[in-house]
């Protein structure tokens, strides 16, 4: 069965004749007429009966031209959506985010490109690098902005973008004494009191792996779930945290100091997606889109 044969029953059925039909159709009687045939050879039973020179619906008919209609509606209200799609007017994108999306200009970026392509919804779920790669790995989301140590570990199912790279400093309230240090080495961390970030955010997952890895022991005293968390606890002289320069001038917490590391340690932004984007023209879009604006806001 094909899409051509319900469009010939239909219209045979309109017209009550396979003559009228043909020509509204713009094809020859007999062709019409054998098609009609062959359908009905496949389905095995008769759609039309001749009466007077007319043709006119069997029961089975009348059910067939009605359940057509449908398909045919459906048919071509998925034309009309992929050509939307192609002309990338139209679609729905679920984008994975960072608790520190605001301080990368993530908001900035969403609206931006609201204006230009205001029929492309697009929906945030906000959450730390690990648990966004398996959101984007079980497709709830269609791409994610992450922080990566490394792209050795990841799916080879995946493809990331390299968006920007930020130093990572230890954050010190700065009547600690602590403050006044030119760098932090790993070791300098072992008596101190962390304040982190949980399990699920990659930054965290870097300096405690790196210590793990040096054989250094380390003292955590709080776990919260936002950096703006762990950044107002610094402010009141709590502990110690890390994050980059431009997440603490974001929350601009007047006690916090920020020091580097040395030797320096630095934090990778991918941008992360796992379908093919030819397939996608919402997403190819949403992509070059971000890619673009990511490169002209801290490159240029």
């Amino acid at each position: 069965m094909e899409r051509n044969q319900l469009l010939y029953v239909i219209e045979a059925a309109a017209c009550g004749s396979i003559t009228k039909a043909a020509d509204k159709l713009h094809i020859s009687q007999p062709s019409l007429s054998n098609q009609i045939i062959s359908l009905e050879k496949e389905l095995g039973i008769p759609l039309f009966e001749r009466i007077r020179k007319r043709i006119h619906l069997t029961p089975a008919g009348e059910v067939f031209v009605q359940e057509a209609r449908k398909i045919i509606n459906s048919f071509t209200s998925l034309e009309q959506l992929m050509e939307e799609h192609s002309h990338q007017r139209t679609g729905k994108i679920r984008i994975g985010a960072l608790s520190i999306m605001c301080s990368l200009k993530i908001p900035e970026m969403v609206h931006d490109f609201k204006q230009e392509y205001s029929g492309i919804n697009i929906s945030l779920l906000e959450s730390g690098s690990a648990s966004l790669l398996q959101s984007l790995e079980q497709n709830e989301i269609d791409a994610a902005f992450v922080i990566l140590d490394s792209l050795h570990a990841l799916d080879q199912r995946l493809t990331a973008i390299h968006l920007m790279d930020s130093y990572i400093y230890v954050a010190v309230n700065k009547k600690n004494p602590q403050s006044q240090k030119e760098a932090f080495a790993l070791e300098d961390l072992t008596s101190l009191p962390f304040i982190i970030t949980t399990a699920s955010f990659n930054m965290t997952t870097m300096i405690l792996s790196r210590m793990t890895a040096a054989g250094l022991p380390y003292k955590i005293t709080n776990v919260c779930n936002q950096i703006d968390s762990c950044l107002a606890l610094v402010d009141k002289d709590i502990g110690i945290s890390f994050c980059a320069r431009e997440t603490a001038e974001y929350y601009g917490y007047p006690e916090v100091a920020l020091v580097p590391f040395t030797p320096a340690l630095t934090r990778t932004v991918y941008l992360v997606y796992k379908k093919t984007l030819e397939y996608y023209p919402v997403l190819k879009i949403f992509i070059s889109f971000a890619t673009d604006f990511f490169r002209t806001t801290y490159f240029h």
